[in-house]
This record gives C-alpha cells, sequence and structure tokens, in this order.
C-alpha cells in the first residue's frame, strides 16, 4: 500500500521546506503530481504508527494535511 500525504500550508505557518525535510525523516519522499509527498507500508499497524508520527510532527506547525491510501 501507499500513503500519500497532500499538504495545505499557511503563510503564518512553519517554512514549507522544514516540513518537507520532516516528513522525509519519516520516511515519505516527495512526488510530483496530484500528492505532495508518499511513503509505502504493508499492514494496518504499520499505517497507524505512520498516522501519530505524521500527526506529532506536524503539530503546532499550521500545516493541514490529507491523507490517501492506495494499493500498490
Amino acid at each position: 500500500m501507499k500513503l500519500y500525504l497532500e499538504l495545505y500550508f499557511h503563510s503564518e505557518g512553519s517554512d514549507p521546506l522544514v516540513i518537507v525535510r520532516n516528513m522525509r525523516d519519516l520516511g515519505f519522499e516527495p512526488v510530483v503530481g496530484d500528492y505532495d509527498l508518499v511513503k509505502e507500508y504493508n499492514t494496518p499497524a504499520e499505517y497507524s504508527d505512520l498516522v501519530k508520527k505524521i500527526v506529532r510532527t506536524l503539530k503546532g506547525t499550521n500545516v493541514r494535511y490529507r491523507l490517501i491510501t492506495r494499493k500498490i
């Protein structure tokens, strides 16, 4: 499975380049197209762990996000 992340930045929020770097530290890779970042996962437990890490990383940054999952 792939987890796509779509980010929505606010002019009063954190620097977008810092946010992308932080997401890369979680294993996400930037992509060109409809979504901003992608990461593969295999199990529901792995998905749950990823979501918790995303929430923790983006908390307080004034960045909104959308998660999209797709089968490979």
